[in-house]
């Protein structure tokens, strides 16, 4: 499926959760299609290390500690259909994640469905898979970690309306070592090494595992045809001009 838009979401100053307008005049009944996905599982945080700083000057290595993760947000299309390569307006036309576990911050960053199938005997399931990618900003400006990951699993597709109403599955990959914000500095967190259980601040990657889902949302989908306006986003999980 074809990506229109990853990476990093650059979105210029907005007010609100007013993002781009109606979805145009042609067609005179313009239509619109909005999806709220979640991602809730388990990765890793840094805490503060038992081996304190005595000043800013004296950084200290950070340890790691299993985290409960919890990501959630919106992907968009404004006159959506079925395409040649399959639902490539369904996931990622145009997208906006944010993170409230293991802490609140924004993300940059988005999702590429791979596969989005029609599947079942009366042609009412779908099969979806893809790929995962987010950067973390702590306060809007202080990165803290990435995650990479696969999401996969089954769904229903509704033949009324031609279009996936909801699915659901597992994701798992990897982040980035998680990091310890203070107003010192930024550490990494780090890992007991297997031989001397020394602690080890030059750390590897993490892990990222869960469940996510993804359903059609009518009423949103509604509104935004008509005038750009999706669901009320916390204040600080609009990434403006980041790239």
């Amino acid at each position: 499926m074809k990506k229109i838009m990853i990476g990093a979401i650059a979105l210029a100053a907005v007010v609100g959760s007013v993002f781009a307008g109606d979805c145009g005049p042609v067609p005179s009944k313009p239509t619109a299609w909005v999806y709220k996905w979640k991602f809730i599982g388990k990765t890793t945080e840094a805490v503060k290390s038992f081996a304190k700083a005595s000043s800013c000057g004296a950084a200290t290595c950070n340890i790691r500690v299993p985290a409960s993760l919890k990501v959630q947000g919106y992907t968009w299309a404004c006159s959506p259909s079925c395409g040649t390569e399959g639902f490539e307006t369904f996931a990622e036309e145009n997208e906006v994640f944010w993170q409230t576990k293991p802490y609140k911050a924004s993300l940059a960053g988005g999702l590429t469905t791979e596969v989005c199938n029609i599947i079942g005997k009366k042609a009412k399931k779908c099969e979806v898979a893809g790929v995962g990618k987010f950067d973390t900003f702590v306060g809007g400006t202080t990165y803290a970690a990435s995650y990479t990951f696969m999401y996969a699993g089954l769904g229903k597709y509704s033949k009324k309306k031609g279009r996936i109403s909801s699915a659901s599955g597992n994701f798992a990959g990897y982040a980035t070592a998680p990091v310890y914000v203070s107003n010192c500095s930024v550490l990494q967190a780090g890992v007991w090494e297997c031989g001397t259980l020394a602690l080890v601040c030059d750390a590897p990657k993490s892990v990222v595992y869960g469940k996510w889902s993804v359903k059609f949302k009518k009423s949103p989908s509604k509104k935004f045809a008509k005038n750009g306006v999706l669901p009320k986003l916390p204040s600080w999980a609009v990434a403006k001009n980041r790239e």
